[in-house]
């Protein structure tokens, strides 16, 4: 019996058996197109709709000379041996940020060295800053070819006599770990219908792809991809081509090198679908979240990385603002030098990936801050970044967090000032004195153990700004203040806070 064509090709992104996975694919083939735009394959004609993608093939072509013609138009190599994936957009002129994508690629859909074969040595390339007049020495593989220009693993361009002859595609296909990462196979390869599996060679282009530098958690993660839900094609793919654009009528967090590199999973999907939803890019939504999967070793496989976390993002967070502040003023990430004259990139402060880790959990954003200023050295860290831990703490809307925050900085300036006249009335070092209290300060609240505790430290901190008087920000919201620091269901919250209003203060001659 002769199988039958499978042209044309119809994919409906509202399909009820499709999975995040297979409408993130339909993106990439969707954006695939639109990077086409009037210069299809010959003899390939798409369409492109909002909810769905018809392929069709003219002519006399074979399943298998369209397919492969498919192919050749979506994954390519560039002159420097770096892949090329029209259907994400990326400039001539970015090569800093083809290199991370590359790297990501190579980390997760390619790990493997059959699947990217390439040169034994690295290839160098020195990236120039715009606010830097030092040259940064980044590597990358130089790869000659990569699995998805050859169908590889999936049998469908394979050398069965049968198909070969007929130019026919089989009815069904093997998924190997190069189109969906981490997908473990038993005894035998996992399988899918045709249409399915051509479908799936597109995850890679509607993916997002990160390095990942965890801090805060000690995590063994290496890289990660984060996987878009998709509700809306057109939308999707015009929002990833002006995100790529060189407009400068809006801030992107993710389209150079260092924009994809990160602290955690949770940073690289807040950090994406801040960029996806801006809203001078996109009015209407075209995702409703992503997930975020981490890849990294683990302990029973020493051969390659594996998924070692998996996150979903979506809906409304409350203080996503929170995060955005926290992107923008603290989470440019830097390079630092290696001895062997390379240079290495690393998050500038692990902020944002706290607040993301947070968000993501449903925890309050300021969990865990405490563990970020543990030790005296990452302290002291944080206070120079006092700026942008100001800026931070503009952005939060809880009245409460805002009221203690408000409190403590009255309370500090204060608590300074009395520090001040010592310093003049005594011939004293100034800024010794702030040193040396802040440092005290720090000590005092991480070792409060109870929530009497903390809320007792607090009063007791703000009456011995005023000597004894009324603190104009806890006369304001008394009744606020009482309720939230005696409530102990808010312990961690309320110590949290105490130690982020001790580095995010900022007097208002350094705000001028």
């Amino acid at each position: 019996m002769e199988i039958a064509s499978i042209f044309p090709l119809t994919y409906c992104l509202s399909d009820p058996n499709y999975t995040i996975y297979h409408r993130a694919a339909l993106g990439g083939l969707a954006a695939t197109i639109e990077a086409w735009d009037k210069s299809p394959p010959q003899g390939i004609t798409p369409k492109l709709d909002h909810d769905f993608v018809i392929i069709e093939k003219t002519g006399d072509l074979t399943d298998q000379e369209a397919f492969k013609l498919i192919l050749d138009a979506s994954f390519k190599l560039t002159e420097d041996k770096l892949i090329d994936l029209p259907g994400q957009f990326i400039r001539e002129d970015a090569i800093d940020l083809r290199i991370s994508i590359h790297e990501g690629l190579c980390l997760t859909f390619l790990q493997h060295n059959k699947m990217r074969p390439g040169e034994k040595e690295p290839y160098k390339f020195p990236l120039k800053l715009a606010d830097s007049d030092e040259n940064q020495l980044i590597t990358y593989k130089a790869i000659n070819s990569f699995a998805h220009q050859k169908a590889q693993g999936t049998g469908l361009l394979g050398d069965s006599p049968k198909n070969k002859d007929s130019g026919r595609l089989p009815q069904f296909a093997s998924i190997p770990q190069s189109m969906i990462p981490g997908a473990m196979t038993g005894r035998k390869s996992l399988q899918a219908p045709v249409k399915e599996v051509i479908l799936l060679h597109f995850l890679m282009v509607g993916c997002v792809t990160f390095l990942l530098r965890p801090r805060t958690y000690k995590e063994k993660a290496q890289a990660c991809i984060v996987i878009p839900d998709i509700i809306d094609l057109v939308g999707f793919t015009g929002a990833i081509k002006r995100i790529s654009s060189r407009s400068q009528n809006f801030e992107r967090f993710t389209h150079t090198y260092l924009g994809r590199v990160v602290g955690g999973a949770e940073e690289a999907a807040f950090s994406f679908l801040l960029d996806m939803t801006t809203h001078k890019i996109e009015r209407e939504k075209s995702i409703k979240g992503c997930q975020a999967i981490a890849m990294g070793k683990v302990a029973w496989d020493k051969n390659q990385i594996n998924r070692s976390i998996s996150v979903k993002v979506g809906g409304d967070y409350e203080e996503l603002g929170v995060f955005r502040a926290a992107k923008q003023y603290l989470g440019k990430s830097k390079f630092i030098k290696l001895r062997d004259g390379k240079s290495f990139s690393v998050p500038d402060t692990a902020i944002p990936e706290l607040i993301a880790a947070n968000l993501a959990a449903n925890r309050h954003w300021c969990g865990h801050f405490k563990e970020l200023l543990a030790k005296k050295e990452d302290f002291h860290n944080l206070l120079f970044k006092k700026g942008g831990l100001h800026k931070v703490s503009q952005a939060i809307k809880s009245k409460e967090d805002i009221a203690i925050i408000r409190a403590f900085h009255k309370a500090w300036e204060m608590t300074m000032a009395q520090m001040g006249k010592r310093a003049r009335d005594n011939n004293l070092d100034f800024g010794r004195l702030v040193e040396v209290r802040q440092e005290k300060i720090r000590n005092e609240i991480l070792r409060l153990k109870t929530s009497d505790a903390v809320a007792n430290w607090f009063l007791k901190f703000c009456a011995d700004a005023t000597k004894g008087g009324s603190l104009a920000p806890i006369r304001e919201d008394a009744e606020l203040i009482r309720d939230f620091i005696f409530n102990r269901r808010n312990f961690d919250r309320l110590q949290n806070l105490l130690l982020f209003a001790l580095v995010s203060y900022e007097s208002d001659k350094s705000n001028n």
